[in-house]
């Protein structure tokens, strides 16, 4: 099915992306592991990151990377995790991107603010599986309760997305759960699409967009 994609744009800040993540050219192996997640989550400081998300705005998105109501949560199955441990390494494993706006999602209620989640960080690794490239797409983010938050878990939409020059060739739609407290402080959470399975031939051009999408306004 093909699908034209308008960018998403809204008022929220875009969240810096590690620069370190980088597309390797032709001959080389291209992988970064997805443990380094939990790694970094070690290390965000938390003071900066209440200072930035203070001055963010809402997140409301103009327009989706797909049909999120014809979206499935992506599976995190055995045999799919089998497969990409049997796959053969990849020779290009193209970059994650942000969308700008794509990158904080602040909620409020009336004038005060529920809570602030944002992405920190992204990750991928890649295989070769029976002549396809399947890849794990990994996202390192935040979750601050705000003055009237109280204890509970929200599901966060979580959409990972390939294009292929102007065509979208993958797009999912997740949701991951996190618990916060009334009064608590900062929790890192950590998404994982391990399911973007896609023809490695050409491999020019591919961009992976990772980031969060409630949906067309209403």
């Amino acid at each position: 099915m093909h699908m034209v994609v308008p960018p998403i744009a809204t008022n929220g800040e875009r969240n810096a992306i590690d620069e370190g993540i980088s597309v390797q050219g032709p001959g080389t192996v291209a992988r970064r592991r997805l443990p380094a997640l939990r790694r970094l989550a070690g290390g965000l400081a938390l003071g900066g990151a209440l200072a930035l998300l203070a001055a963010c705005n809402s997140t409301t998105p103009e327009a989706d990377l797909g049909d999120a109501g014809a979206l499935a949560v992506p599976p995190s199955s055995v045999t799919a995790s089998s497969q990409f441990d049997q796959g053969g390494e990849a020779r290009y494993c193209p970059k994650v991107t942000l969308r700008e706006g794509t990158a904080i999602l602040r909620k409020t209620i009336g004038s005060e603010v529920d809570y602030v989640a944002n992405i920190a960080d992204t990750t991928r690794d890649c295989r070769i599986v029976d002549g396809k490239l399947l890849m794990k797409i990994g996202v390192l983010g935040r979750i601050t309760p705000g003055a009237v938050a109280q204890d509970r878990s929200v599901r966060l939409p979580i959409r990972v997305a390939v294009l292929r020059g102007n065509d979208v060739v993958y797009s999912e739609l997740g949701q991951q759960s996190v618990a916060i407290t009334r009064n608590g402080g900062a929790q890192t959470f950590t998404y994982v699409d391990e399911s973007v399975l896609i023809d490695p031939a050409p491999t020019a051009g591919i961009v992976i967009f990772a980031g969060f999408d409630e949906g067309a306004p209403e």
